[in-house]
Order: structure tokens, then sequence, then C-alpha cells
């Protein structure tokens, strides 16, 4: 933004001296005075879809306003959606191109356009102008980054495996089962023109800075809703509805529905517009920087607050030595996570347990992950309010844009209403009068930050390795006779489908070439099935296959707990899991299915192929990965793509998650420790490092004597700071206590009923080891092992 108002401004000047010297700096007459020769012009063709837009007026946007004004070049659409434009030969490649879709355009595939809207497209990439150029223009224009990267971006967020910048209305429909770019582009526009409906009525009236909203306020606000909203808009198109809809208007019905629940439910509401305008007009100014002393502050990122005793929130802290600038002017702050339950107060990094603090990811150069008090890096913010970031060493890195207020004297209450009204839903309080009037002191700020990712890690849990098939996060795999599949009513007891083994997990994968063998794709096949749930009898569908001996899981889709609850929903749970076969044709086929689950077990039943693609391995650095192409429409919902990573002799399941745009409201260090205040927490001082409580320490652990865990037990360490253990020889329960004496080097005493045990437990790595006594088994003396899953 600062580079557009540059050139405008070199322009004005430049048209200003030329009319200064014009009018006459000797005194003399212009009278008869030859006109200025006319530019010299590059006719720049585009094409502007959805379907094919008929008189669209399209322009070279040269002040960055999304509006086509007097001066810039511009035309109006053909029937065929084309317009050539005479630029100036100094300005081709310089601006991104707008199209201005009114209620005059008519779309060649779904007839006069009812609501207006805008598209746009980036400065090097104007041969179409469509719902997903505007995304990437849209990525370019919030982060800085080359189109490139913001189209990259787009892709890895959407699933689409086409180039964004095609005229997808002459391309065929993927028949792969991959998500379809003009499905997507469809339900961008529909998903916008259901906004605008809602907001409409906002022009005209006062954004919370006093100025007026007008249309290009509107028209930016969707559009960088939309962007935020992009991996539900593409879920959306997942929806059963949408999937099996057959004519263009059971699909147009279909997307609207979505659409508009969608809109209904997360879009921006009239109230919100007056705070989103103003938050945007500010990050679009380019007032001087203004260099100020480095101070310790902080952002208040989260917050979920029940009571004093229950909640949770998470800040990003950076002391005086960490928010001076470096050489490369890039400062650096500290995630500090703390979650009270019960009164037992947790306190941690990186990760949304404490446990996925373990988790390790490829930074480019090595397999590494973020102890507690890590330091990020981030860019000096800039006029506008932008900076680049590196999260947990490369985990995840992109650009942030920030816009201030100042809310000195407004009370919290206040506050609190403003920012959720907005949409801002990053602070939760269950109970907002427990605000009453305290109003914020001086110097408390509210920050409206919209961070975009641009690039993620692979990465993995690394749990479970040494454990027997079935702990921790270790793919397993079946027999080959097992993974064969086949009707189990034709093989003899004991063997393939009514093998033993089938009754468990099989064993640990150890290679990749393992883990692709073992999955075939051809299912076991038995009679028809049952289960009695709390005294109800649920029957399976007459066709009863169980796929998990022959395919492996990259997702589920739906939040259905398992075997809980006072009834069943079904033999089915009604959630779908996603998982894949290695068959197909072509180089490394990948066959993608949709699968039932078992409500008590989550067994994956009676799968039905959805999709093709195929797979990749690559070497980083001591370890291989196995990455997939292709991901069919079923699995938009995924906030990750699966991976495979081999390591250490183990097979683990990864991820990589999708690029996403967040929104989050967020309070100063001033601001957010008088609110932690007003609820009854304590402050946050930058200045002091966080410290691991012994609550940080909870989550499941199998713990061994000498090595072996088919004796020993699991250990469930409760957020409320509750222990209970769990023999492996008969699942039965029984009476344990674990204590952290010092949850800075993780010292630990163990006991139950005829045992106890000491050591040290690391945090980071989630292993544990140490000595123990038993007075009734022998050996009554050992050691001990532990591994978090």
């Amino acid at each position: 933004m600062n580079l557009r108002l540059t050139r405008f401004d070199t322009a004005f000047f430049g048209a200003l001296a030329l009319l200064i010297s014009g009018c006459g700096g000797g005194g003399g007459s212009d009278a008869g005075a030859p006109s200025a020769t006319p530019a010299a012009t590059t006719n720049v063709s585009t094409t502007v879809v959805d379907g094919a837009i008929k008189n669209a007026l399209v322009c070279l946007d040269k002040n960055g306003n999304g509006q086509c004004d007097s001066g810039e070049a511009q035309g109006r659409t053909d029937a065929a959606g084309n317009v050539t434009l005479a630029v100036p030969n100094g300005d081709v490649g310089k601006y991104p191109i707008v199209a201005l879709v009114g209620t005059d355009a008519v779309d060649a595939d779904n007839g006069p356009v009812g609501i207006a809207y805008a598209l746009s497209a980036p400065a090097d990439q104007t041969g179409v102008v469509s719902p997903l150029t505007t995304l990437v223009q849209q990525t370019v224009a919030t982060t800085g980054s080359s189109t490139t990267e913001a189209a990259k971006a787009v892709q890895q967020a959407t699933g689409l495996t086409a180039s964004m910048f095609q005229d997808f209305t002459k391309a065929a429909a993927p028949t792969d089962g991959t998500v379809n770019a003009a499905t997507v582009a469809r339900m961008l526009v529909v998903a916008a023109q259901r906004q605008a409906a809602v907001i409409a009525g906002t022009v005209g009236t006062r954004a919370i800075d006093g100025t007026t909203i007008a249309q290009p306020d509107l028209d930016k606000a969707i559009q960088k809703k939309l962007l935020e909203l992009l991996p539900a808009l593409v879920t959306a198109l997942s929806d059963p509805a949408v999937l099996a809809a057959t004519t263009p208007a059971a699909k147009e019905a279909a997307l609207l529905a979505a659409a508009t629940t969608l809109v209904n439910d997360a879009g921006l509401s009239a109230a919100a517009v007056p705070t989103v305008v103003a938050i945007h007009a500010q990050t679009a100014a380019s007032a001087p920087t203004t260099v100020t002393a480095p101070a310790a502050g902080a952002g208040l990122h989260t917050l979920s607050f029940t009571n004093p005793l229950n909640h949770f929130f998470r800040v990003l802290t950076a002391s005086i030595a960490q928010n001076t600038p470096d050489a490369s002017n890039n400062v650096r702050y500290v995630e500090r996570r703390v979650r009270t339950a019960a009164g037992s107060v947790a306190k941690w990094g990186a990760g949304g347990e404490p446990s996925r603090g373990a988790d390790l990811h490829w930074n480019g150069g090595a397999w590494v992950n973020c102890p507690i008090n890590f330091e990020n890096v981030a860019s000096v913010r800039d006029a506008a309010g932008n900076s680049l970031y590196n999260h947990c060493d490369g985990r995840e890195s992109g650009k942030s844009n920030r816009a201030s207020f100042d809310v000195t004297g407004k009370t919290m209450a206040e506050v609190y209403a403003q920012a959720r009204a907005a949409g801002y839903t990053n602070f939760s309080i269950v109970d907002p009068t427990v605000l009453g009037s305290t109003a914020f002191p001086a110097g408390s700020s509210l920050l409206y930050q919209a961070s975009t990712s641009l690039s993620n890690a692979i990465g993995y849990q690394p749990s479970g390795a040494g454990n027997p098939a079935g702990f921790g996060n270790i793919v397993t795999q079946y027999s080959a006779a097992v993974a064969a599949g086949g009707t189990a009513s034709a093989q003899a007891a004991g063997t393939a489908c009514n093998a033993t083994e089938t009754g468990g997990n099989g064993s640990n994968s150890t290679t990749l070439e393992a883990l692709i063998a073992s999955r075939p794709g051809t299912p076991c096949a038995y009679t028809q099935g049952s289960i009695v749930y709390n005294g109800t009898t649920y029957l399976s569908e007459p066709a009863n296959e169980w796929w998990g001996n022959s395919t492996v899981g990259i997702g589920k889709v739906g939040s259905v707990a398992l075997n809980t609850g006072t009834t069943a929903p079904g033999y089915y749970s009604g959630n779908t899991q996603l998982r894949i076969a290695f068959k197909g044709t072509g180089t490394n086929p990948v066959t993608y299915y949709a699968c039932r689950e078992r409500f008590t077990t989550g067994s994956a039943r009676n799968c039905t192929a959805i999709g093709t693609g195929s797979y990749a391995i690559q070497t980083l650095g001591d370890a291989r990965v196995l990455t997939l192409t292709n991901p069919p429409v079923q699995a938009a919902p995924l906030t990750y793509n699966r991976v495979f990573v081999e390591r250490g002799g183990a097979v683990y399941f990864g991820y990589q998650n999708k690029p996403a745009v967040t929104n989050t409201a967020r309070l100063n260090l001033v601001g957010g420790n008088a609110l932690l205040g007003r609820l009854g927490m304590m402050p946050e001082d930058p200045a002091a490092p966080l410290a691991l409580t012994a609550a940080s320490y909870q989550g499941t652990w199998d713990v061994s004597r000498d090595g072996n865990l088919a004796t020993g037990i699991t250990m469930f360490i409760g957020g409320t700071g509750t222990t209970s253990c769990q023999k492996k020889t008969d699942a039965l329960f029984f009476a344990c206590t674990m204590t952290i004496t010092n949850p800075a080097t993780g010292a630990l005493a163990y006991s139950d009923a005829n045992s106890t045990a000491s050591g040290t437990a690391s945090f980071l790595a989630g292993t544990a080891s140490g000595t123990y006594h038993d007075t009734i088994t022998l050996p009554s003396d050992g050691v001990m092992t532990a591994g978090r899953r």
C-alpha cells in the first residue's frame, strides 16, 4: 500500500509540475500551442469469468482503491467476458486489474447478476479475472508476498490442483475426485453476494474512526472476509447436498443454502462493519513510522474464561531485550499458554495441549521442536502495521497485519462487546457481567490482527517409539494374509480375515515400503454385524466390510464421540473416516476412500472410493516422508494434509497444516494484565521466564518395568491433578499417585498399594526413567521407563 501511494504521489506532483510550467512560466500565452502527445499504450486483454461475464467494468487499479476511476485504463466486457484495455506503456504489469460486476452484467452460466460484487487479479497475471484470482490478489495485497507464493498458499488452502489463473470455464471438470475450480469459484461468488446483502445497509453510516462507510469499503471487507472463511467455504463443497447435486439448478440451490448458512453463522454482520472498516482504513494508511525506545510488551492472544478456577489464556510476550531490533530489523517473542482446571494450573509453550510441545517438524535442516521460552522471530512492523513472522523455528511463517486502537478509559465490558460484535471470538467470557464497570487504565490498546500463514512445515508427534502396536502415534499394519482380505466365511478358522490378530492392531510399521505393501485396499467381508449398547441392539448394513485391514487413515470428518452417551446413533457413529490404499493406475498410485465408522470401536466399515492420486517419498535429514497428491473434495474439512514420516525404525502419522488467515483481537501488556487482574488471574511479566508446573506433565503415560510394557501399566494424569492407573495384563484400574516434585527438572515420585518409584520425566521429550521397588512382585527392584502417548 505504501508503494501504491508513492507512485500516486509521484504521478500527482509530476502532473502538478507540468500544469505550473504550462500555465506560463515566462508570462507568454498558450494560444495556438500544440496539444500534448498521447502516451504510448499497450493493449492488455483479459477475460472475466465466473461463467463468462458480459458488461463487467474492468480497469487498471492504479491507486489501489478497488474502483475504476477517471484516468484509469478501463473498458466493458463482451458476451464472452473479454475486454482489451489500452494501458500506458509505463503502467503495464505494475497494477492489479479490478472487475466490477454490477447488476447490469450477465453471467453466461448463471444469468443476470442480481447482487453486485467485485473481482481482481494480480498485476503480473492479468489474463483472467475470476473469484480464484481475487483470492490470490487479496493474499498479495494482505501479505506483500509474490503472486507465485500467494497462488501456492491458496492452492494448498483449497485443495485445488489446477492453476489459479486458468479460465476454468473452458476446462473439463476433474474426474479424480478432487476439488472443482469452477465449483469453488461459484461458491465464492454466491457467498460474496450473500455477504453483500447482509451488510448493504451500512453504506453511509459511520465507522468507529468517524469516517463514512462507502461501497468500496464493503467490497474490501467482503474480500478479506472470504479469504478468512476460505477453509469453511471449501468445506461446504463436501456437504452431501452439494455432492449429490446432478443438475446446475440443484447445485446452485445447494451452494446458496450452504453460503447462506456460513455467512449467517460466521460472516460479517452489520454490527461488525464499523469496526472492520476502521481496521482496514488504518492498515491501508501510510503515516510516518514513529521510532520509540524498545520496551517490554505482550499481546493477550486468546482468553476462554469460565471462572478463576477454570480458564485458559495464551499470551505472546517480549522483554526489552527481545523487543530490541537486531541487525536484520527483527524482534523476538515468546509464546505462553496457561490452563487452569479445577484450580490446577498447567503452563506450557507451543502446542494446543501440553503434550504437543514434543511435536517435531522439519525446519529445512533438522527435525526440531520448540521448548518453553523459545524465541520466535518477527520483523519490526512498518507504518501500515505489517510484519513478517517465523513461528517456532519454521513450523509456520507468514505475514501479519495489525491495527491498534486506544481503549484508555473505556469499560472492559464495552470493549469486549465491541470485539465480539465485530466477529472476533478469540476472547470468550461465559458471564461478561463479571467485568462490571471497570475501565481500562491509561496505555491500554486493543489490537486487531490478521495473520496469514504462507508456509507450514511437515511435522509429527514422536510418541509410541518402542511400544507395542497401537500405542502412541505409530502406524500399524496387519500380516499379508489379513491385508489380502476376502470373504471371511470362505476362509478357515484362525486364518486370514478370521485370524486372531484381527482383534488387535497388528504390528508397528517400520518402513514406508512395508506400509505401502500392507494397504492393497482389499477388505474383509463378514456377515451382517450387530452391537449392543445400553441394552439396545443395532445392526450394520447387510454388507459388512472391514477396511481397517488394508487401508490407512488420513483424517476424520465429524465430531461424534465414540462409545459414549445414553443412546447410540446406530451401528455407525455418523463420522466419516477418510482412508487410502496404495492401488490404482500410473506411477505410485493411491485410491482415496470415504468410510463409515463403527460406533463402539471406531472400526472403518463399508468404504467407497472417492478419488485417485499418487504418492511421493522424499528424504528429510534422517527421515523419509511420504506425501500425497490430489486430495478429494471430502478432505476439504481437514485443517491439514496427511503425511507419513519414517524415522528411527518406525512410521508415524504426520501432518502439514494448510495455510489460513486468522483474525484475532488482542490486548497489549497494560490492557491484557488489567483484564486478567479483573478476572482474578495473575498478570504476565515478560521479563520473567515461563516456568512449568506439575500439571504441565498431564497426559497418558505408558510405564514399564525393565522395558516390558506388556506387563506394565498405563497412567492417566488429568488436567485437574488427578492420577489413575490401569494394568496392561487385565485392563483393571487401580489407585495410584504420581507427583512431580520439581516441575523444572521433572523429578517425580510414584506410589500405589504395593510399589513405589522415583525418577525424572522430560516434559519436552515425553519420556521418563528411574527405579522402582515392589513389595509383592519379583523382581522387587529394577528400572522403570515411561513414555507419553
